[in-house]
């Protein structure tokens, strides 16, 4: 079973799933002129303002909705992902990450922008969006929208399992705690926040996100600062290795460089989640007056977490060259950390343990949005009972099948989200061009 589960998920992750995730972030950078660059000094203002008083339409601030999408795509990939990637590709893989993050950009700006346009508000005054609603509305595929929504529940209920076995094995191998005592602590926690629904889930976001983000900037920027590698030689390293071109037969591209290329591209999109779908559901509850307003914080949302997050645990592992060990990727950025000073790993194991269950809180909401699109609120609202039991099970069971199934129910669930964002470019380019004209006139230009 394991092996044919890990053979389809090979196939699927396969090279073309990720040219056609280059390829759609290729053509919304066309198709918006550029809007990771034109865009993003009025994305990083707008996230520095981090305006509270706002009355537009929505439940919580668009900051709060940019932490809470950070809070699902910032996760333990960012230090094990990356590992694996440096450790499959070569150093050289970083700098195509950097690539899948640029154009990544473009992808969940163009997401989120839809979620914004065909986000609806129900009976309560709490608005819902996502993949479901503008395959559902903007092009009338009603059935598509449901299985695209039972997907997304499935893969929110693995990645639950998953994180939350994540923090249990971190508690119990640093602080010896046993698995089910941190399931239980987790449930706790977990109940609290999901009680006060997607207002408190954004208020919890907003504080936890820049908290747990600064203990690994400052963790890591001290590893890099004692190894003996300069950032400049590392950033030497990333270059030469993404273009030593090693001639095979008939002079086709180097092994090396087509290695450094698929571990960096793929494992850069599957960090930001870009094309996913999952960003819209979260940016479309936020108060904001137009969608490309939205939209411009999801450039901010992939440039903190694949560009800056990302890169850091790249940094550390390269600066420290623990790569040139013959260690598992999954303890690279640990052994960085303990080569400065045995206790110094604990920073690492904070981080995953903040990282993982940030990740578990916005999982819920994902749940509770696609049960609302496929039954009601009434029995969706039930889900924040049955999730507990899934941060239970996820902390004291074995996983790796379920690791097989996420990344199978991942891959088959980008392919509708990517056709429809690309089929309804109109709507974000009108879009688009609506705001950055008006933008204009109130600048004068």
């Amino acid at each position: 079973m394991e092996k044919l589960l890990e053979k389809i998920s090979g196939i699927i992750w396969g090279n073309y799933l990720i040219a056609l995730l280059i390829c759609v972030g290729i053509f919304f950078t066309i198709l918006t002129k550029g809007i990771q660059i034109r865009g993003f000094k009025f994305a990083l203002k707008e996230t520095l303002k981090n305006d509270k008083n706002i009355n537009d339409e929505g439940n919580i601030t668009p900051i709060q909705a940019l932490c809470t999408a950070l809070s699902s795509c910032i996760g333990n990939g960012n230090i094990v992902g990356v590992a694996t990637a440096i450790a499959s590709g070569g150093p050289g893989a970083i700098f195509w990450m950097w690539i899948s993050g640029f154009l990544g950009m473009a992808t969940k700006y163009s997401e989120i922008v839809l979620g914004m346009i065909y986000r609806e508000k129900d009976l309560e005054g709490n608005y819902s969006g996502g993949p479901m609603y503008y395959l559902s509305k903007g092009l009338g595929w009603k059935k598509i929208a449901l299985i695209f929504s039972g997907l997304m529940f499935l893969q929110i209920c693995g990645g639950a399992l998953i994180q939350s076995n994540a923090v249990s094995l971190v508690m119990d191998e640093m602080f010896n705690i046993p698995p089910f005592l941190s399931g239980v602590f987790m449930a706790i926690i977990i109940f609290f926040v999901v009680n006060g629904g997607i207002k408190r889930l954004g208020k919890v976001s907003e504080k936890l996100i820049p908290i747990m983000t600064l203990i690994y900037i400052i963790g890591g920027s001290y590893v890099i600062l004692e190894s003996n590698t300069s950032i400049i030689d590392v950033l030497k390293m990333i270059i030469k290795d993404a273009f030593n071109i090693s001639a095979v037969t008939g002079g086709i591209l180097g092994e090396g460089i087509k290695k450094a290329m698929r571990y960096g591209l793929a494992r850069g999109l599957y960090s930001n989640e870009a094309g996913e779908g999952s960003a819209p559901v979260l940016h479309s509850t936020a108060k904001n007056s137009h969608p490309v307003k939205q939209g411009l914080l999801g450039i901010i949302e992939v440039f903190v977490d694949t560009i800056v997050m990302c890169n850091f645990t790249a940094f550390i592992v390269l600066s420290s060259r623990v790569f040139e060990k013959n260690i598992s990727p999954a303890l690279y950025v640990m052994e960085s950390f303990s080569k400065v000073g045995y206790n110094f790993r604990y920073v690492v194991g904070i981080s995953m343990v903040l990282f993982a269950f940030s990740t578990i809180l916005s999982q819920w909401y994902f749940g509770k949005v696609t049960l609302t699109y496929i039954f009601n609120s009434k029995k969706a609202e039930m889900f924040k009972y049955a999730f507990l039991i899934l941060a239970l099970l996820g902390a004291t069971t074995s996983l790796k099948i379920v690791w097989l199934l996420q990344d199978i129910i991942l891959g088959i669930m980008i392919l509708p989200n990517l056709i429809g964002i690309v089929l309804l470019n109109k709507d974000i380019k009108n879009s688009t061009d609506d705001f950055f004209r008006r933008k204009n006139v109130i600048s004068g230009r």
